[in-house]
């Protein structure tokens, strides 16, 4: 049972530069349950508004962890544009909770985070 619906999960990519070169990162076929509640929590504070600079490498540890440590916390900080952390970060917790197609989306195209909660919502 657990393979069959491992086999229906879909996989995120990020990119992250390394080295000055644009590596990309496949999610695992699994990701540990324990994270969800881990992606809850990350996903509530940022819709919320209430990012804490103190809970920012938690955060990036989180994203970390998802794609199975295949990248240290500092790669992805020093690999991912400032401007574009927060909304990585969102969009990891996105698709830990089930919704790729949005977080997938988040992180290809120039989207607002405002834009995917009224997508979330649909």
């Amino acid at each position: 049972m657990t393979d069959k619906l491992q086999a229906e999960h879909k996989s995120l990519t990020l990119v992250v530069e390394i080295e000055g070169k644009d590596q990309r990162f496949v999610s695992p076929k699994k990701i540990p349950g324990v994270l969800w509640r881990q992606a809850a929590m990350v996903a509530e504070e940022i819709e919320s508004g209430e990012v804490l600079v103190s809970d920012l490498d938690s955060h990036l540890q989180f994203v970390c962890d998802v794609f199975g440590n295949q990248f240290s916390l500092d790669q992805l900080e020093e690999g991912v544009d400032a401007r574009d952390l927060v909304k990585v970060v969102y969009a990891v917790t996105i698709f830990v909770m089930g919704q790729v197609s949005v977080a997938a989306e988040m992180l290809t195209s120039n989207v607002d985070i405002a834009d995917i909660n009224e997508k979330k919502g649909e």
